[in-house]
């Protein structure tokens, strides 16, 4: 599942010794928990690609040589969306290096929405808000640690297993970083849907029944579809990556 990747995502390279991060200074606008995502334009050699220490591409009478970055044009960027420094960059992109090697990310850095605040309404979101509440009870963890006295006093204080913790909202933002609540997206196109819950659900799962609503079906010919897989984050919100509303043609 890929994620937009933010400033600090740890880079490798094919023909790199060790690992880096990447720098992200072409953007000063679109940020996530106030780290910036990246763009298409942080791809500068030393300032946005750190070296990968010693570059086995580079053989010589007494070894290897160290890494110089020579990076090229990213690939795999997100060309429906423009941020004013560039096309924003998924976990999946690459850039090769003049030298012969291919740099990629290991990972996002778990990118995760702001919490914003928005508005308004349409009968399908509202659907589905009234789907969430009625979802699968989210499974408390039930693990706990009998030598970590502080350990056993959070665990009293969850909720019982058979509780369902109260969803207070649901919202998206959108390639601004802005609130969309209760406002749906285009159609067929993919957003973070967050599932904003009570305080004490940390750490549980669970499932979200999403309904088409006013006589309408979704594109596999049902009018229900379940979101699976939704776990509480510490902020008291559960995230569902890619998702996206699309509708058979009638």
């Amino acid at each position: 599942m890929s994620e937009y990747v933010t400033k600090s995502a740890p880079l490798k390279c094919t023909g790199g010794a060790a690992p880096s991060q990447l720098q992200v200074t072409s953007n000063t606008f679109f940020s996530i928990r106030g780290n910036m995502v990246a763009t298409t334009n942080d791809k500068v050699p030393t300032v946005n690609i750190m070296p990968f220490g010693i570059c086995s591409l580079k053989p010589s009478t007494s070894g290897f040589l160290p890494c110089v970055p020579v990076p090229a044009v990213w690939t795999g960027f997100v060309s429906s969306v423009r941020v004013p420094s560039g096309n924003p960059l998924p976990n999946t992109s690459t850039i090769q290096c003049a030298t012969g090697g291919c740099i990629s990310f290991q990972n996002s850095g778990r990118m995760k929405p702001q919490k914003v605040v928005a508005n308004p309404s349409s009968p399908q979101i509202d659907a589905l808000k009234r789907a969430a509440k009625e979802a699968v009870p989210f499974c408390e963890d039930s693990e706990k640690n009998e030598k970590n006295e502080k350990k056993k006093s959070e665990n009293s204080k969850k909720k019982k297993p058979e509780e369902k913790p109260k969803i207070l909202r649901i919202y998206w933002p959108d390639e601004r970083g802005k609130p969309r609540e209760l406002s749906e997206p285009e159609e067929g196109r993919e957003v973070t849907l967050c599932v904003k819950t009570e305080e004490g659900g940390v750490g549980t799962t669970g499932d979200v029944l999403a309904e088409a609503g006013d006589d309408r079906v979704f594109e596999d010919g049902g009018t229900k579809r379940i979101y699976s897989g939704l776990t509480v984050d510490d902020d008291d919100t559960a995230y569902a990556d890619n998702f996206s509303i699309k509708y058979k043609e009638t």
